[in-house]
């Protein structure tokens, strides 16, 4: 496991079981910022404007002072952005754009219920961690193994919106039970 007490990106990954008992936790240091975030945040230092690629793979350009719009704090049943999970076991790379397998919202074979992104805070002395987290139901009618979570960013202009990969990191395989849970916490730590 990496270090928890660094600063950066860090994850925390927690299975329960179809009565609500916790089966596995795991936690770490993410490897994850890729080009959409380090374009988004030279955009917002700088005052330029970035293409970003969206998770379709295209490329998309914000005038970044005619941006009105970003956020990842998707509602229940919207797996388009906020944290997502998926099954790949590909490498991060930091051109990626979205998971390399995704698992959609849903009750079908393979799918989970996405619940809503919420925020997540913790703070201690200087130290704040701020992030988001995110639960998962499996009413698949199997076993589900994820494999990679990210978060993905809404950006809109008024006109068009975007959803953008901001981070993505492979895990080592969580199986969620049929009829479990699965909670994602994804954080930045800062004064560490």
């Amino acid at each position: 496991m990496k270090d928890r007490n660094a600063g950066g990106v860090l994850y925390e990954v927690e299975v329960y079981d179809n009565k609500g008992n916790l089966i596995e936790k795991k936690s770490g240091k993410g490897d994850s910022i890729l080009d959409n975030w380090i374009k988004l945040f030279l955009a917002i230092r700088s005052g330029y404007s970035y293409d970003f690629t969206d998770t379709g793979g295209a490329g998309r350009y914000f005038d970044t002072l005619a941006i009105t719009q970003c956020s990842m704090l998707a509602p229940e049943g919207d797996d388009l952005y906020g944290i997502v999970v998926g099954t790949s076991t590909d490498p991060v790379s930091s051109g990626d754009f979205n998971l390399h397998g995704k698992i959609s919202h849903g009750t079908g074979s393979g799918q989970l219920s996405y619940g809503a992104t919420s925020t997540y805070n913790d703070v201690s002395g200087l130290r704040q961690d701020r992030g988001l987290q995110r639960s998962f139901d499996n009413n698949s009618g199997a076993d589900i193994t994820i494999n990679e979570i990210g978060m993905v960013m809404k950006i809109s202009d008024g006109t068009e919106v975007a959803y953008v990969l901001i981070a993505r990191d492979v895990i080592s395989a969580t199986t969620v039970p049929n009829g479990g849970r699965v909670t994602v916490k994804y954080w930045f730590r800062y004064n560490p």
